[in-house]
Order: C-alpha cells, then sequence, then structure tokens
C-alpha cells in the first residue's frame, strides 16, 4: 500500500493524505510509466531551509508570543511544520536588512570595536527559536554581502568594489569574530560561503571577487586564519552565485589541492537560468558537492504564486536529479510590500532613499507576513516545497527515476528508516495518467491539473 499525499491550490488542497492499494497493471504495460530504481543510488541529502534574514527576524518580532510559536512550528517542525533543517544568515547587513550596518567602527584595524550587538536584537532571538523546534538537526551558514567600507577599493560597501589587499587578513579574523560571537549565544555556525554573489556590481552590498581572488583569500587567508583559531571544522562554500558558471567558476577556485582539500561545497542561485547540468558537471568532474545556497522571486517579475510554487518545485526536482545536496530558499518571512528591504534605485531617478512601501517592489517569501494583522499567510509556494522538505529526510540517497514524458517533474529518495520518497508535479491544464512502477509492482492514479504528489511507500 501506498501513501500519497497530494496539495492542488486551485482547490484550496494542501496535503491531502490517501492510501493506493497495489493495481496490478500488466508487466508488459509501457504507457505512462515513472520508473523508480532503489538499487541505484546517488547523492546524500543535506536537508532544505531558508534564510534567516534582518528582515524576516524584524517581521517575526513584530508577532505575539502565539503567533511565533505557530510561526516557528510551520516551518521547523517535522510533525505539524514541513520539517526544515537547513539555514543561511548574514555577515554583516545584506540587502534584506533594515538598513546598512557592520560589526566594528568605521576605520578599526584591530577589531576591537568587534560586536554583534545589531543581530542580538532581531537575528539571534529568531535563530534561537528556530533551534527550540529544530533542534540540532537545524544546519547553518553565513554569508557575507560586503566587507566595511574602509577594507575595500571603493570605500563603500555598496556597488560592488575590491577588498584591499592590506586587509585581506583582517577580513579572515572577521569571520572567526563573528562564528565565536555566534557560539557565545549558543549558536553554531557550521559553514561560510566566501562571498555572496561575487559576480555582482549591485546597488545594495556587495563586493567583487574574481576566481583568483577567491582562492587566494582561501588558501593564504580563511584557512590558516581558521587553524589558528581553532575552526577547523567550519565548512567553506565556494561561488554562492549563479549557475551559469558555476563549473567554470568552481573549477579555477579549486585547482589549488590546498584549497580542493578544504572546500566544502559549491553553492549556486538561480537567477540567470537553468543550467541544470552544470550541476552535474561539478559533481562528476570536480568531486564536490553543490548546494543551492539562494533562490527567490521579485513582485515585478510574477503575482501568480501558484506559478511560482510550480517554478520552485521545478527546481528542487531538476536540482535534486543533478546531484543537488541541499536547497536554502531566501527570506523566511516578508511582509506584504515584500520587505523590508533597502538600497534599491528608484525607477527612472538614481534615488536610494526611500519608503520601500511606497515601491512594493520587494520578493515573495514562502509565508507571508499580514504587518496590519500581524499574522501570517502559507502561500502555495509554502506546501510546494513541504512536499520535499517535510518527507525527504537528512541522510537520504537520491535513487534513480525514469519518466514517460517530460510535461511532469519527478525525483524520488530513500530514507534512513528504508522509505522510499517520490514527489510528481503535474503543472498541466489537464490531469495526466501515472503508473509508479518499482520492484515489478506497480501503482496507478491521475496526477490532478496543476498539483503536487509526494508518494511514500
Amino acid at each position: 500500500m501506498m501513501k500519497i499525499i497530494s496539495s492542488i491550490p486551485k482547490e484550496d488542497l494542501y496535503f491531502k493524505e490517501d492510501f493506493v492499494r497495489m493495481e496490478k497493471v500488466s508487466s508488459e504495460t509501457e504507457g505512462n510509466i515513472i520508473n523508480v530504481y532503489d538499487d541505484v543510488l546517488y547523492q546524500e541529502v543535506l536537508g532544505f531551509g531558508g534564510a534567516f534574514t534582518e528582515a524576516s527576524a524584524y517581521n517575526y518580532s513584530l508577532m505575539d508570543s502565539e503567533t511565533k510559536k505557530e510561526f516557528i512550528k510551520a516551518y521547523f517542525d517535522k510533525e505539524k511544520g514541513i520539517g526544515y533543517s537547513f539555514g543561511r544568515t548574514h555577515i554583516n547587513s545584506c540587502d534584506f536588512s533594515l538598513d546598512m550596518y557592520t560589526y566594528v567602527a568605521e576605520g578599526d584595524e584591530t577589531l576591537e570595536s568587534f560586536s554583534i550587538a545589531r543581530d542580538e536584537k532581531y537575528i539571534i532571538p529568531f535563530i534561537k527559536d528556530a533551534l527550540d523546534v529544530a533542534g540540532e538537526e537545524l544546519l547553518l551558514f553565513a554569508s557575507p554581502w560586503s566587507p566595511p567600507a574602509y577594507m575595500k577599493d571603493n570605500k563603500s560597501m555598496l556597488e560592488g568594489g575590491k577588498l584591499l589587499p592590506q586587509y585581506k587578513k583582517l577580513w579572515a579574523l572577521y569571520y572567526a569574530r563573528y562564528i565565536k560571537a555566534y557560539r557565545n549565544h549558543g549558536i553554531k555556525i557550521s559553514a561560510i560561503s566566501v562571498q555572496n554573489e561575487p559576480k555582482a556590481k549591485q546597488s545594495w552590498e556587495s563586493c567583487y571577487y574574481t576566481a583568483e581572488d577567491e582562492r587566494e583569500l582561501i588558501e593564504n587567508y580563511l584557512i590558516p586564519v581558521f587553524d589558528e583559531e581553532g575552526l577547523t571544522d567550519i565548512k567553506i562554500i565556494i561561488w554562492d552565485h549563479n549557475k551559469e558558471r558555476v563549473y567554470d567558476r568552481a573549477k579555477e577556485v579549486l585547482s589549488s589541492e590546498r584549497v580542493k582539500n578544504r572546500v566544502w561545497a559549491v553553492g549556486h542561485h538561480w537567477y540567470s537560468g537553468d543550467h541544470y547540468e552544470a550541476l552535474s558537471l561539478v559533481e562528476r568532474e570536480l568531486k564536490k558537492p553543490n548546494i543551492c545556497t539562494e533562490f527567490c522571486a521579485s513582485m515585478r517579475m510574477t503575482s501568480d504564486l501558484l506559478a511560482l510554487a510550480e517554478r520552485y518545485a521545478r527546481e528542487f526536482c531538476e536540482n535534486m536529479n543533478n546531484y543537488c545536496t541541499g536547497i536554502c530558499d531566501w527570506n523566511l518571512l516578508l511582509d506584504s510590500k515584500g520587505g523590508p528591504y533597502h538600497h534599491r534605485f528608484k525607477p527612472g531617478t538614481d534615488a536610494l532613499d526611500y519608503d520601500y512601501k511606497e515601491m512594493g517592489a520587494g520578493c515573495y517569501s514562502p509565508v507571508m507576513f499580514n504587518e496590519e494583522e500581524k499574522t501570517f499567510e502559507r502561500t502555495p509556494v509554502y506546501y510546494y516545497i513541504g512536499h520535499f522538505s517535510k518527507y525527504i529526510k537528512r541522510g537520504a540517497k537520491r535513487i534513480a527515476t525514469t519518466k514517460y514524458t517530460g510535461d511532469i517533474y519527478a525525483t524520488a529518495f530513500l530514507n534512513p528508516d528504508g522509505e522510499k520518497v517520490l514527489v510528481i508535479m503535474n503543472p498541466a491544464d489537464e490531469g495526466k495518467d501515472a503508473v509508479v512502477r518499482n520492484n515489478g509492482e506497480c501503482t496507478k492514479f491521475n496526477l490532478r491539473p496543476h498539483s503536487i504528489v509526494t508518494v511514500l511507500f
């Protein structure tokens, strides 16, 4: 008997459970087959999650205590929620902070002024509440958007710029101070990415690194500083940018054996196209796991949340089928205007100072905050993510699948307890019959239009 969990947003139906008895289908059946081969094993799953940005943490702080509990359970409880086990946060401010900040006084070349007091207001309480529910399962990594302005050649945290050579060791020590400061609060940062989107020049916090820059910072500064500071357990993620260059960039950064031996994984985003095959190249040619470290959608790009949910599910299926080990969405909680955020150019001007609520041009999060009522709403994106994060456990192994049509998306896993998980999405306007075939047994059922199904067997 198979357990089937269905979500059909157009019918306002989510996580509906049914049991389907095995329907014997002739062994000669060839049509509508989705094969699942649990004897063919691929990568191990790290987990699924989202980002603890200051914007998300600020929205969370506006809830009353009972709403906060409900929200945290919605994301991080394995039974009552969708079981997030992976998370990201930022070193210094990011574009989804309330404003721009660092942890030191401007020009401090000793780091004597270093303090994470800013994060203690919103971000740290938010993470601690998540840890209370998720426990040690919650693996966190952190990314910088920019070093302090005085460490950069353009003397600004904005508009790209590069880290000045004389500050490379100090910047490496900055990572170490950050990691230790969080540990003093009982929060373990397990990994860092060297730089968020190192090829981007943004109107918000950003910093440019060539592959050589990134390799040199790791080899000559991060590795020795982490070793000296007793942080040899800290994992290092490289690239942390779009997929179209993920193989090229990783190949260059990993050309040093010392760096290759120390780097844990290659991070990627989705903003410049699919390029799923590039992820397989990283696994096959470079022997490194890849992690989806960020993706989201702008409110300017779409207002159709069902279409966005389907885009998410497609990304999950295709990433995982190309050796992705973990997936981390962007903001956990944004308000009705997709914020708060800062440092966006006002259309038709060079202005950066304005009220983001006048723009309404922020991003979606899987759960949206109603700032008037101080409540939250789960969007279809939340439920579509849940079909993966709730049922595919850490330590699961991807198993082989084949499918009869490119009009549906599917991926399958073998959980550590032996349970098999198959996720199938049908984004079409019409229903499709499907026959799930595994070890000589077949189950036949219908995939409803615009639906996602998780099959447990």
